[in-house]
């Protein structure tokens, strides 16, 4: 193929897996991506990425499989991965273009629908978390174990001094978290900027490096991180058309502290996160207030 310009469109992003660029030709427009980063110890998100789960985005076969995965899943259009390609010295992995409108922010979003979409993913469940490819897997009754474990191996090398006077508190909050009720699909850095937007809503889900099987429970504390209050009943509603919300109360600390010590939205201010709201209780008649750290 003969270039005609590339245009990366994340310089300066090192939150994200790979670099991105949008390559046009005389043939018409493609989307290279590359991984950027060398080792998992880059960041504590790539780090945790590759201990608890398995998913190397540096693996580009492994990246494009990922992509046919979601296509099967079939909740958002999916681009086709194209083949690799030589590019500025390294391999890159060709993928269709989709056009579309500028991304937003996820609380753009139809919140109902959002949470249809959602619960039509976890209703791929399974009772091992890993990888989206199976290539690494462990069983669910093993996830908070394996999970303190990566949260003592990446914590010390990014946040050490923050959670020095918290640990004994953190082991108890993830030893006392019970089996999660199952495994489905998720991205953990779920974000705006991953999907190509159509009408003012996400219409192709464009990059999916952060897959991981994991617990249906630390995807939804996920969720309830990212959704601004107003439309938590909204994105319950959608989710609970399609299937019942799991309790997350024994869950949420663990799931939280996970999140954080991944650093998966940036590094807000130590214990905030445990302490905030547990919008999603609403819907789970037994709820009772986040035990406090």
């Amino acid at each position: 193929m003969s270039l005609f310009t590339a245009t990366e469109l994340n310089a300066g992003d090192s939150s994200r897996a790979s670099h991105v660029w949008r390559v046009d030709s005389v043939t018409g427009t493609e989307i290279y991506r590359r991984p950027w980063w060398s080792e998992p110890q880059v960041s504590a998100f790539m780090l945790g990425l590759k201990r608890l789960f398995g998913t190397d985005p540096r693996d580009i076969q492994a990246t494009a499989d990922t992509y046919r995965f979601w296509q099967r899943l079939n909740i958002w259009q999916v681009p086709e991965p194209l083949g690799t390609t030589e590019f500025q010295g390294t391999l890159a992995l060709r993928m269709e273009f989709i056009p579309g409108e500028p991304s937003r922010n996820i609380n753009d979003a139809n919140a109902r629908d959002l949470g249809r979409r959602v619960a039509r993913i976890h209703s791929h469940s399974t009772d091992q978390f890993g990888d989206v490819l199976g290539k690494a897997s462990a069983p669910l009754t093993d996830f908070y174990v394996r999970a303190w474990n990566v949260v003592r191996e990446v914590v010390p090398l990014f946040q050490a001094l923050n959670w020095r006077a918290h640990w004994a508190t953190a082991q108890d909050a993830f030893a006392s978290a019970p089996c999660p009720s199952g495994a489905a699909p998720m991205l953990l850095d779920w974000n705006g900027t991953q999907f190509v937007w159509r009408g003012g809503q996400p219409y192709a889900l464009v990059d999916v490096e952060a897959s991981v099987l994991a617990p249906v429970e630390l995807d939804l504390c996920l969720w309830e991180l990212l959704l601004e209050r107003h439309r938590v009943r909204q994105f319950m509603s959608g989710y609970t058309e399609i299937r019942p919300l799991p309790n997350l109360i024994p869950h949420r600390t663990a799931c939280r502290l996970l999140l954080l010590a991944m650093e998966v939205e940036g590094s807000p201010a130590l214990f905030t996160w445990p302490r905030l709201s547990p919008h999603f209780d609403d819907a789970v008649p037994s709820a009772n207030s986040l035990r406090p750290l």
